[in-house]
Formats: structure tokens, sequence, C-alpha cells
């Protein structure tokens, strides 16, 4: 797997890991976005993953939000729906981000540490 995304197993399930944490280079967040929609573009059609991206200490900017949403983008048109998605080192402007997001997504879900993200996730059907 890549340097920024991997499949993990929690309890017998499987949850995609997507780590920004830590990267305050915007160049290389772009890279790390790359990584993971590689990934998800790699997935079958009507496909739903569990998703747990990691934020902590890492920089948001507008070039950063606009890429993730093509990704997003890019996913649908292929037929991959949204997935439940936990959120883990989210404060201040990135915690107003993902709460904006949140009414219309209503899967997305914040959590406090990766392994209260990952309870969450393997409590979330997938159909």
């Amino acid at each position: 797997m890549g340097k920024y995304t991997q499949w993990i197993e929690h309890k017998g399930v499987k949850i995609l890991l997507v780590n920004y944490a830590g990267l305050q280079d915007e160049e290389e967040y772009m890279r790390a976005i790359d990584e993971f929609e590689a990934e998800t573009l790699s997935q079958p059609k009507g496909h739903k993953m569990r998703v747990l991206v990691d934020v902590t200490d890492s920089v948001l900017t507008p070039r950063i939000t606009e890429r993730n949403k093509e990704v997003e983008q890019k996913a649908r048109e292929k037929g991959i729906p949204d997935s439940p998605t936990a959120l883990v080192g989210l404060s201040g402007f990135k915690m107003a981000v993902v709460q904006a997001l949140a009414f219309f997504r209503p899967d997305l879900h914040t959590a406090d540490s990766v392994e209260a993200a990952k309870d969450w996730l393997i409590e979330q059907p997938i159909e």
C-alpha cells in the first residue's frame, strides 16, 4: 500500500486509513490526496468503503479543500458512493468545515481518537 493510504482491519472489518497527520507542506498533502484518489478510484462501481482520515496537526488550505472535492466528484462520476467516514484530529477551522459538510453528508463523523473512529466505523452498515 502507499505511504499515506493503507487498508487496515479492525475487529475483522476492513477500513481504509488515510493518514494526513502532520502534513504541513501543501505539495506533500496534494501527493497524499493523489494517493487517496488512486485507491478510491480503483474500487469497483457501487463499492462503499469505511474510511478513517487522520488530519492531526495538518494544514488545511483552499487548494487542499478544492482537491478533496474533486476526488469526491470523480468517485461519484465513477459510481462509487459516499462512504462512512470518520475524521480524527479536527479543531478550529477544520472542525467548522466538517460540521458544515456533515449537514449534507450524515455519514461523516468526528472522533477524538483513531480507536474511537475505528469503533464507530465498524458499526456503520455498508450495503
